[in-house]
């Protein structure tokens, strides 16, 4: 057990980022959730993590002020951050000639500028400790393109680019930095987008999965958030010390089309 190592999660108050931290709890890290959600949505989870372990907080991080104080926070609590999972994140669709601009800076600036700040701050503790991980969740999104989805697709794609100059400025360091590429993950943002399908065709919940999943991911399979949160967990062992600058689909086939 490592009741030491800490591991830090944007965008982790529910989701793909809980499920990530929910993870590493169970195997004994500290943790420090963080997100920009309702005081009942803290003091829910305040509930459910022991206080000692963890640093659960409210906060808007496209303020850089507030990605330092953050940090600060994680540092005072903790003494390190061992691991940062890049995570927060959100999506809208339209096409290019239609997209709100404030909707496209407000989606670069969540999915893109959030990740470069978070490991601005956060490497030189790494460097200190002499050890860290660095993930990034980006999307098949990162790795291709889809229609009327110009500003997710910019942003993840951002998002591989600055996990492979990471990788490298930090490669003769013992940090690592790689990045998951997911397909449809179920999360409840794609359970609302099931339920538009559904009520669209007249089609029962699992009928309108296949619907949406048939077009993109061979599997037919939703990928599961313990799934990410499981090959993330791999990427911090020593057995993953060599893997960096890597960006990992995990789609059921998606990007291999």
């Amino acid at each position: 057990m490592n009741f030491q190592k800490t591991i830090l999660v944007t965008g982790s108050t529910s989701g793909i980022g809980l499920a990530i931290t929910e993870k590493f709890y169970s195997e004994f890290y500290n943790v420090v959730i963080v997100g920009k959600v309702k005081l009942t949505v803290i003091n829910k989870l305040k509930k459910n993590f022991d206080k000692d372990r963890s640093l659960i907080l409210n906060l808007d991080l496209t303020k850089v002020s507030n990605i330092k104080k953050l940090i600060i926070l994680a540092k005072k609590k903790f003494k390190k951050i061992d691991v940062l999972v890049n995570c927060a994140g959100m999506q809208a669709v339209s096409p290019i000639d239609k997209y709100s601009e404030d909707i496209w800076r407000k989606l670069l600036d969540i999915n893109l500028n959030v990740a470069f700040y978070m490991t601005k701050y956060a490497l030189p503790i790494m460097r200190k400790n002499n050890w860290g991980r660095i993930i990034n969740i980006a999307s098949t999104h990162g790795l291709i393109g889809s229609v009327n989805k110009s500003a997710y697709t910019a942003s993840k794609h951002g998002i591989v680019g600055l996990t492979k100059v990471t990788a490298l400025e930090t490669a003769k360091e013992k940090i690592t930095c790689n990045s998951i590429c997911p397909g449809f993950v179920l999360t409840e943002l794609i359970q609302d987008q099931i339920d538009t399908i559904a009520k669209k065709f007249k089609l029962s919940n699992a009928k309108a999965q296949i619907q949406l999943l048939k077009d993109k991911q061979p599997s037919l399979r939703f990928v599961q958030k313990s799934h990410i949160a499981d090959l993330i967990y791999f990427l911090c062992s020593d057995s993953a010390s060599e893997i960096t600058g890597a960006n990992i689909p995990i789609d059921g086939g998606w990007t291999a089309q």
